[in-house]
């Protein structure tokens, strides 16, 4: 099975069998594209999250069990669903959002909060103590890029750039790389310092552990 963007694809056969070609395919649980965008990839996770929480109905809306236990609960088995795989996201503001929303939408759940209560994303936030998901996918960008980076010279991810994507008209296409060094931007590291601290893996762990803190466990 390949992936192409081309109407016309040059045929590839192994073993005398013609491999097909599709817009998009799911391997190990992730969704791979012709374009290259992750959206879809993050689609999948959250439609599987969302499914797993309505079949939790009976645990929200237990009057015997605490909030501890649902928010345990919730972040054990629906989080970690929601957000597999997360470290090889890119991050824009429509993502951003779905999280966000996906979040609200089983906390308040597991409040027993409707819109007729008139309350509002930061009373539950309150409540529940819940951090933004997309903040929680950011440390985990973070640490696989410490992998990353440390790879031989001869595999440089980092910096690869595959042939035949200079720069086009119009905004340039959010990427992995990209969001990575924004997030570094947004906590105040600069990249430079990034790349000479990543191979050694004692002072990673240390600056590893200063960005970590300015994550700012941000619960708004």
């Amino acid at each position: 099975m390949g992936l192409t963007q081309h109407s016309s694809p040059q045929p590839i056969a192994v073993v005398q069998e013609t491999i097909e070609y599709v817009e998009r395919f799911t391997y190990l649980g992730s969704v791979i594209s012709s374009d290259g965008d992750v959206e879809a990839d993050i689609n999948t996770p959250l439609a599987k999250a969302a499914a797993v929480f309505r079949r939790l109905d009976n645990v929200c809306r237990s009057s015997t069990l605490s909030l501890k236990i649902k928010l345990d609960v919730y972040t054990s088995l629906i989080v970690s669903t929601a957000i597999y795989a997360s470290e090889t996201w890119k991050s824009t503001g429509r993502i951003c959002q779905q999280l966000d929303v996906f979040r609200q939408r089983n906390l308040r759940k597991i409040l027993g909060i409707t819109w007729k209560d008139h309350v509002t994303n930061m009373e539950v936030v309150s409540q529940t103590g819940q951090r933004r998901l997309q903040d929680i996918v950011a440390e985990r960008r973070l640490r696989m890029a410490g992998h990353i980076i440390r790879m031989p010279p001869g595999r440089p991810a980092m910096s690869w750039t595959p042939r035949g994507s200079g720069r086009r008209r119009g905004r340039p296409t959010k990427t992995w790389r990209s969001t990575f060094k924004e997030d570094l931007v947004d906590r105040g590291v600069d990249w430079n310092r990034v790349r000479a601290v990543a191979t050694n893996r004692s002072k990673w762990r240390t600056l590893a552990s200063i960005v970590l803190s300015r994550t700012g466990g941000s619960k708004s």
